[in-house]
């Protein structure tokens, strides 16, 4: 005989009912102690409020540009393969390694170059390290350091001469500019580029207008130098190596040309035959000179070419100019989020604390 199923709509309403009488229950908890999170909301709020009144104001100063995607400047993909026959490398088109530019953007190298510009700030030309150092009180922070950092500035910029406690003070410095996530350190500079666009952008966000926006100008310039020196370094040798055999065969050719010219001064008139095999040999001298300047001078030319087609093209789309909008803690944001979050905590305590009792009871 078929067993009947069991029916759980009971057992369902009953639940429903409980879990309705337990929010109630909550809900009276909450009521009976609205003074008690009233007060704790506006306590979590005054504190995010005077938190937001002390925090300091920012200058955020940003520099948006963009790299050619294609090596060479666009349509020259046929010039670039006939480049590539002849061992120039020239020729691969493909779009530039974004990451690559915006992790150079962050690297000591780098930032080492803008540190030890001098920029004026308040009256005072000085190296941006040093401004650094004064504007976010490194000396205090420095104040029990052993290794002599306390009261330290930069006097030279020859990183590679640098003692053991002045790579301290630069290490700390870089630190500040880039950011440190494990030290909780929130950096000046920034980076980025759009996914669609390509655009990239370079920013900073200091205590001080004059300094985020040399920061950054001073970041695009040392970055785009280098992105391209490196770009074309190989281009640039091959280049160079056959600019001095070119200026070496032109020395070589000028002196054949010039000693067939005086051969023909001093023996004219002369009908000698060993007269004329000793200018057939200066001619041949002369016409294989012309050979050779011909060839390599081509080269010279493709290698040129080569070099133009694979050096970027980075150009700058907007600068950060004065005046800066100031950038501060929202106190309305402040308040709100202390109001809640002090309110969150309250209540989960008093539900919690009614759990615990009653589980007790």
């Amino acid at each position: 005989m078929e067993q009947p199923r069991p029916e759980y709509y009971e057992e369902d309403e009953i639940t429903l009912k409980e879990l309705i009488l337990k929010l109630q229950e909550f809900w009276k908890e909450i009521w009976k102690n609205k003074f008690l999170v009233i007060a704790v909301s506006g306590l979590f709020a005054i504190i995010m409020l005077a938190k937001a009144w002390v925090a300091p104001v920012t200058y955020p100063a940003k520099l948006t540009f963009m790299v050619n995607e294609d090596e060479g400047g666009g349509g020259m993909g046929g010039v670039a393969s006939v480049l590539g026959q002849f061992g120039f490398g020239g020729g691969s088109s493909g779009q530039y390694n974004l990451d690559k530019l915006l992790e150079l953007s962050r690297s000591r190298k780098i930032i080492s170059m803008v540190l030890f510009e001098k920029i004026a700030m308040d009256g005072k030309q000085d190296y941006i390290a040093n401004h650094i150092i004064d504007l976010y009180d490194f000396h205090e922070n420095w104040e029990e350091d052993t290794t002599g950092l306390h009261g330290y500035y930069f006097i030279h910029d020859d990183t590679d001469a640098f003692a053991r406690f002045e790579n301290s003070a630069l290490k700390s410095v870089y630190a500040k500019v880039v950011g440190n996530a494990e030290s909780k350190i929130e950096g000046i500079v920034g980076s980025g580029y759009g996914e669609d666009t390509g655009i990239l952008h370079l920013s900073s966000n200091s205590l001080s207008e004059e300094l985020s926006i040399a920061i950054t100008k001073i970041l695009y310039e040392k970055l785009s130098k280098f992105y391209i020196e490196k770009t074309i370094a190989k281009q640039e040798q091959t280049y160079q190596i056959f600019k001095l055999k070119v200026d070496s065969i032109q020395a070589v050719l000028n002196s054949a040309q010039y000693n067939l010219l005086k051969f023909d001064d001093t023996n004219r008139g002369l009908t000698l035959q060993q007269y004329s095999f000793k200018k057939l040999q200066l001619q041949q001298e002369v016409q294989k000179m012309i050979m050779a300047y011909g060839e390599v001078y081509k080269n010279l030319e493709l290698s040129e070419f080569a070099l133009k087609n694979k050096t970027p093209f980075i150009t700058t789309i907007d600068e950060p100019i004065g005046p800066i909008s100031r950038v501060g803690a929202s106190k309305f944001m402040a308040v709100i989020i202390g109001g809640v979050l002090g309110g969150f905590l309250v209540v989960a305590f008093l539900i919690g604390r009614k759990i615990i009792r009653e589980t007790l009871r």
